[in-house]
């Protein structure tokens, strides 16, 4: 049901002429020639939490529900994509009498946290990473990365 999804699957197969499906098992040619540095950042989940909550609220707080009004009245439909993101949806929601504003506002807290934790465990995966454990905005933290920026640049002659 993603339009604009399955609109680009046409489009590749159009220019390809063959299904989509043959272009991914044939995979891609590796990247070469190129050296990575990855690095993430991995905040203790409470503090992370507490921010994302925090973050919540101030959205609300400075009128996200406001918003999602005028963006209706501009003509957008409610099944508008954009209106499937955290804190928009339960603005939605909230305007068509379905959540009062505190359901709102603790649903979008909620779903809020369940994502970053997916994030989490997604990216937690990834081979290779340099993990710093805190905030970017820490300034031990950006010291630390860029320490291994330059680091990482003095070992390739960057």
């Amino acid at each position: 049901h993603d339009v604009p999804k399955v609109t680009r699957a046409v489009e590749v197969c159009l220019l390809a002429r063959r299904p989509v499906t043959d272009l991914f098992e044939k995979g891609r040619n590796a990247l070469v020639g190129y050296r990575t540095l990855k690095i993430g950042l991995w905040p203790d989940r409470e503090a992370l939490y507490q921010r994302l909550d925090r973050r919540c609220h101030q959205m609300f707080e400075e009128g996200l529900t406001a918003e999602v009004r005028r963006i209706l009245d501009l003509g957008f439909a409610p099944t508008s994509k954009p209106f499937e993101s955290h804190g928009y949806r339960q603005a939605l929601q909230q305007l068509r009498g379905e959540l009062t504003p505190k359901e709102a506002l603790s649903y979008a807290q909620r779903n809020t946290r369940r994502y970053a934790k997916r994030q989490m465990t997604w990216f937690r995966q990834e081979p290779a990473t340099d993990w710093l454990h805190g905030f970017g905005d820490d300034a031990p933290i950006r010291q630390a990365a860029a320490d291994r920026v330059a680091t990482f640049m003095a070992a390739w002659d960057i």
